[in-house]
């Protein structure tokens, strides 16, 4: 699994190859078999994504999944500074990854909204009603520690205590590598559950760090310039000179 680039192209679709080799089933997390794998034969894994920066990187992850004939899940963010969820592209995106088979819910940022099960559902409830029919599971963007292992019982959390475990679970949390291993020692255990956090983020094909966050600053730029420009075109269309250049 270490013969490719860290965070490559050619690394992630042979993480893919791996898990397939290893004849674990790709699974939703609203999947209702999902927490038979800590005890049936059949292994499965829940390949999630929480998309923090960009919802461009989680598009590129959806399509090389649904080519290898694989399911995920993603999970957006409201309040994200990176990107804007309630935007037309980000919308599309969303719908986009739904009809590829994917899981599309919502990523809680529990240091601003409530963990409240009436709270998230109505918030569901809402984006369904007025933007897409964005799917009844959810992830936590820094859970508090009571919301480890909690059951909602309208919605999936991916910190169920059914299918999250820290014994089962790997990360590439800030973009470290250290996962590979991680992911190989659960690999040799025949581990019935795996739970897998990708960042699409850090698989944009730019490990540099510094190039990234120049990345990340354009790309909100471009979407202020769209903004302003469709709204605003008579007070400012002649004061911003769009570039049509992309990072």
């Amino acid at each position: 699994m270490n013969k490719f680039s860290p965070f490559s192209d050619e690394s992630y679709v042979d993480i893919i190859d791996q898990l397939l080799f290893y004849n674990y089933e790709f699974v939703r997390a609203d999947d209702i078999n999902i927490a038979k794998s800590i005890n049936d034969a059949k292994k499965r894994i829940l390949l999630r994504h929480d998309v923090d920066i960009s919802p461009i990187g989680a598009l590129k992850l959806g399509k090389m999944e649904a080519e290898n004939n694989v399911v995920s899940n993603f999970f957006f963010q409201l309040n994200a500074e990176t990107y804007q969820m309630l935007s037309p592209s980000c919308i599309n995106i969303c719908k986009e990854l739904q009809t590829m088979g994917h899981l599309v819910g919502l990523h809680v940022d529990s240091a601003l909204f409530s963990e409240e099960e009436d709270k998230i559902r109505g918030t569901i409830d809402w984006i369904r009603d007025n933007l897409f029919l964005m799917d009844y599971a959810i992830s936590f963007h820094r859970p508090l520690p009571e919301s480890l292992g909690k059951k909602y019982t309208s919605f999936v959390s991916t910190y169920d205590k059914d299918i999250f475990n820290f014994g089962y679970y790997a990360s590439d949390s800030r973009g470290e590598d250290s996962f590979y291993k991680k992911l190989e020692s659960l690999l040799a255990a025949n581990t019935r559950f795996i739970q897998l956090l990708l960042h699409p983020c850090w698989w944009e094909n730019e490990t540099d760090k510094k190039k990234l966050w120049e990345r990340i600053k354009y790309r909100k730029m471009q979407d202020l310039e769209n903004y302003v420009i469709s709204n605003f075109k008579a007070v400012f269309g002649d004061i911003i000179k769009k570039t049509k250049t992309s990072i």
